[in-house]
Order: structure tokens, then sequence, then C-alpha cells
């Protein structure tokens, strides 16, 4: 029997030079090489060998081989993985298996080798390899480097893997769509498919024997469940045994729909205000399965550097407590499964509530521009604590006593002497400002009078007092004037 061989290129070689400059860790998955390249063919036998590297030596270890889209044969290597000197900072075993057109048959054999760590996590490395003979009429080799059955994908989606015929000629790739209701898994290979003029749309590519990579836009699909059948023929159709892998995925072209209710104004107080956003959803995928980021901004304080992030799978609302006066900005941003998103900002104001001043002095209520004669000038009571504001904001009320426009204390309630006070006047304005926490303030101004105050008489008392003298003074002055001036009478 004639045997032909292609040369097959040492990709061991070549794996294992890249191993020595990279560094593995203790997650890294296992490696697989193989002396086997795509496409090769045989009329008889292919001996298939390689190295396996991992921390540890794999708990299993075998090769699978399939035809047709059904595997039929393959056979375990655990048992003959054999250590070598390693390359790499990690353990190398190599291995090796024949295959034999007398096991196969005529066909396209997909040759799968595979491990499995004790942790149960698997590594597949796979060929495609032409079993022929002298009647061999036309075959097909058809590979995907990437399973996204389930992928949530938007805009477009990239196709990777190896393509090619024997004999050796052009292969067209067709890309047929269609609505589905749910999951189709894709196989780990190809199912036989026949080709058809028929089947050649627009929607195809064309490459040669060996890898491939293209692009597919689904930016005009609606969201929802799309079916992809991609099937590989010779494009002259000069046989018409074919390959095709049927899978569905998630189109996610729309981002999701943020929806947040909330307040836009309040009083500062204890409350604490929820903004609400359960109503947001993905217009096709539903509300649930979403990743929300709150991030919460003190504009009037802090400018637009983040005070607060809350983050996390379905965290549908937000709570702020109302103890804190000034201008914010929420801004929520909502990511579904797919990686699409969209952002919402909210503005609102929490308002400070001005201190209410009520003081009392020597327990009696005074109000704004009374004067106040005291009782007890060596010992006055002030009292400032019935004063209120906000429930959050009252607890840290500040006293700040001036005694004309001159500092005194600082207290809500205080004892004052005038022996204190050294001013030349009898009289002096006390002036009180109660402030809170976020610096607003109300102030209040009451005249204080020493007892010993001597009361000038007032202009309005003395003007009359003087014209009452006068007065008097002249009708005095009149009646003496009148006696004198009296004509004496005679003596008869």
């Amino acid at each position: 029997m004639n045997r032909r061989w292609i040369v097959l290129i040492p990709a061991l070689a070549l794996t294992l030079l890249l191993s020595t400059t990279v560094q593995a860790d203790d997650s890294d998955p296992a490696l697989i090489s193989i002396n086997v390249e795509n496409g090769a063919y045989t009329n008889d036998t292919i001996i298939f060998s390689g190295i396996i590297e991992d921390d540890i030596k794999p708990t299993q270890s075998f090769w699978r081989v399939s035809k047709d889209g059904t595997t039929f044969g393959g056979g375990e290597l655990y048992e003959n993985l054999e250590e070598i000197s390693s390359t790499s900072n990690r353990n190398q075993w190599k291995w090796s298996f024949s295959l034999s057109i007398s096991e196969t048959g005529e066909c396209a054999c997909y040759v799968s080798i595979h491990t499995i760590d004790e942790n149960s996590n698997e590594v597949i490395e796979q060929r495609v390899i032409f079993m022929v003979s002298e009647n061999t009429s036309g075959l097909i080799g058809f590979i995907l480097e990437e399973d996204i059955s389930g992928n949530f994908i938007d805009s477009s989606m990239d196709f990777k893997g190896w393509v090619g015929s024997y004999p050796e000629g052009s292969v067209t790739i067709e890309i047929v769509t269609s609505i589905t209701q749910g999951l189709i898994e894709a196989s780990r290979f190809p199912q036989p498919s026949t080709c058809t003029p028929t089947s050649i749309t627009a929607d195809t590519e064309t490459f040669t024997n060996g890898e491939f990579e293209f692009e597919f836009d689904i930016s005009s699909k609606l969201d929802g469940w799309l079916k992809i059948d991609l099937i590989s023929c010779s494009s002259s159709l000069s046989f018409l045994e074919g390959s095709i892998y049927e899978f569905s995925f998630r189109v996610n072209n729309e981002p999701p729909s943020v929806k947040i209710s909330g307040i836009d104004f309040a009083i500062e107080d204890d409350t604490w205000h929820i903004f609400d956003a359960s109503l947001t959803e993905d217009p096709y995928w539903g509300r649930t399965d979403m990743y929300y980021v709150w991030t919460l901004y003190r504009t009037s304080h802090s400018g637009f550097s983040p005070i607060d992030i809350k983050m996390g799978d379905d965290i549908t609302s937000y709570s702020i407590s109302g103890e804190k006066s000034g201008n914010y900005s929420l801004s929520l941003t909502v990511y579904d499964k797919g990686g699409q998103f969209s952002e919402r900002i909210v503005n609102f104001d929490i308002a400070n509530t001005v201190p209410i001043i009520l003081l009392e002095i020597d327990g009696e209520s005074v109000t704004n521009g009374q004067e106040i004669k005291l009782t007890n000038p060596s010992d006055t009571i002030l009292d400032a604590t019935g004063s209120s504001d906000s429930v959050n904001d009252k607890p840290g009320l500040r006293c700040v006593w001036l005694l004309d426009n001159v500092p005194l204390y600082e207290g809500c309630n205080r004892s004052f002497s005038w022996d204190e006070y050294q001013g030349e006047d009898y009289r002096a304005e006390l002036t009180l400002e109660v402030i809170d926490d976020d610096g607003e303030y109300s102030t209040m101004n009451v005249i204080l009078i020493h007892p010993n105050e001597v009361q000038a008489l007032p202009i309005v008392l003395i003007v009359p007092a003087i014209s009452l003298i006068f007065l008097i003074y002249a009708t005095i002055n009149r009646f003496k004037s009148n006696n004198e001036l009296e004509i004496p009478k005679w003596k008869s």
C-alpha cells in the first residue's frame, strides 16, 4: 500500500519554547501540546505524541476520536504518562499513541486529548485529520475555537478556528440565522451536512486550508435567542460532503432601561430617604441578573469626589440619611450579563433648618431687642438650652455669648456676673449666637441694665417742666408787678 504523508510541523517545540518564558501559578490550567497539525492526512497510520504540563500529575488523561459527529474510539493515557525533565517551572509528562485507517476508515477524524485534575477541571486539545484512501473524493474538516452557546453578545461576534478540505481547496463558511426560543448547545465536533448550491447566500466567508477568523454583524438583530448555523462546504461544490455547527446565543444589543424614584428635596432631619430602582429592566431579558453601581456625590461640599459607592448584584435600592444638608448627585449605572449598561443621575437637595432661639434670663423668657433690668447682677442665669433645631442637629447646638460684641462665653447655660463686665456704663448689649453642625446660626440681642443705673429725666418731660416753672415764675412776677403799680389813695 502506498503512503502519502504531509510534513508535520513541530508545534511541540514551539510550545515548549514559549513555556520557558511564561511563569505559571497554581491557578493556571494544564497545557497540552500535540505534534500533529490540523489537516494532516494519511492512508495508513499517524503517530500522535506530545506533552502535558501541570503542577501535579492529572488524575485522569485519555484520548478520543470522532467522525460524523460521533465518538467511536480512543484510549487511556494516564498509565503511560512518563515524567520528563521540565523546561518550565511546572512538571511535564510525555505521551503518545497511534491511529490507523484500519481503525477509523475513511474520514475527517477529530482527535482530542483530555486531562482532568484533582479539582475536576478538564482541559481539551483537539486536531482534525484526514484518513484517506485512493478513492477519497472529498472531506471537510471544521473546528471552532470557542463555544459561545448561550452567551450574551452585542453588535458583532467573532468566529475563530480551523477549516480545510481534502483534496486541498478553498472552503466556504455559510452563516444562517433564525429566531429560536432557548438554548441550543453546540456539539464539540461538527455534524455532517450535505452542501447544495441553494445554500450559498450573501452571508458567506471563503478560506483556504488553515486557521480562519471573521466577524459577523448582529447590530441590526433584535434582542432574544438567535440560532446560528455555520456550514462549511467546498467552494466549488466539487463534492457535497460538508460540516455544520448549530447553536444559539443571546442577542443583547439593547442596554438596560434605568428607572429611579426618590426625593428631589427634603428638610434636614433623621429620616432615611430611599431611592428605588426596582423597575429598572432589560428590554428583553427582564429585571434580574443585573449588576448595580450606586455612586453618591455631595456636590455642595465635596464636588464630584464620591462620598459613597455601593455595588452588587440586583441591589435595586439606595438609602441616604437626611441628617446632613447639602446638594447631592446620585448616579446609578446598571450592567446586564452581557456587559451592556446604562446610567441615570438624579440630583436632590437636603435643606438645613436654621436654629430657633429660646432665651431665658433668670428664668424669664425674653425676646429680641428687649431691655432687661437685672435683679441679681452678680449671678445672672443665662439659659438657651430650650433653643430648637431639626432632630439630628439639636444635640449638637453650640451657643456663643458676646457682650458689646466682645466674646464672653460658650455654652448654652451660663452664669453671668456684672463684675466681669468692664464697661463704664450700667448698660450692655448681650448677643447670643446659636450655631448648628452645618455652620448655620441664629442671633438674638438684648440690653442688660444694672440695677444701680440712675435714669436721667427724659427730654419729653424736661421741656414741659421748664415751661411750667417759667410759667409759675412769670405769674408770680406779674402779681408782684401789679401790686407795685397800684395808684395810692389820699386820705380825706
